[in-house]
């Protein structure tokens, strides 16, 4: 059995869980992201799942909270669950010994920097965003998904390929990421990034 595929969700994934729950909905992608890690299965295949978050994402997504109105008891028992849902998961991974990299990237954001940095230094195979733009930079791979439209209007999905020695990482959007399950499409970069990256014309 392959091991389990490590997934690092964004604060922004877990931000719009919170909302999507507030306004009643069900089922949107990050919900359907949030359900898999918290059982541990990604989609409907026999492949465990294991959540990657780090303690500067946890701090982030707490000042995020709170500037939103939630309440120290709702954001404090927010955190403590997604911390033991990456603490009990297939690999029993915690965010207070690991993943405390301070490598320097070249990108605009800082915080999205450590993002990444996380991503490389716990091996993470898929980092979900739906902040695809500020992940891009000089070093990384693009391959443009699908448009997909909303009330905000029509957006262009696309993913993008970050390695660094033995880290090989893909960013996704989650649209692009339910989209892919329901493919049934392998995860793991390589065979992932094979499917979606157009090929080279062969030569006559």
């Amino acid at each position: 059995m392959s091991s389990p595929l490590r997934i690092l969700l964004d604060v922004n994934v877990w931000v719009a869980n919170l909302m999507a729950v507030a306004k009643g909905r069900q089922g949107t992608a990050a919900q359907r992201l949030i359900a898999m890690v918290v059982s541990g299965r990604w989609g409907d295949e026999e492949r465990a799942a294991q959540l990657v978050i780090s303690i500067a994402m946890l701090e982030t997504l707490d000042h995020v909270l709170k500037r939103q109105g939630a309440s120290l008891e709702s954001s404090d028992a927010y955190l403590e669950a997604i911390t033991a849902i990456m603490k009990y998961g297939p690999e029993e991974l915690d965010p207070y010994l690991v993943f405390g990299g301070r490598e320097q990237l070249a990108m605009a954001d800082v915080e999205d920097a450590g993002v990444l940095t996380t991503a490389f230094a716990s091996n993470t195979a898929l980092l979900v965003t739906d902040n695809l733009r500020d992940f891009q930079t000089k070093d990384s791979l693009r391959v443009d998904t699908r448009i997909v439209t909303s009330a905000a209007g029509a957006r262009q999905l696309f993913a993008l390929r970050h390695r660094r020695g033995d880290a090989d990482v893909i960013v996704a959007h989650p649209l692009d990421v339910m989209h892919w399950l329901e493919q049934r499409l392998d995860f793991e970069p390589d065979a992932l990034w094979d499917r979606l990256a157009p090929k080279p014309a062969s030569r006559t």
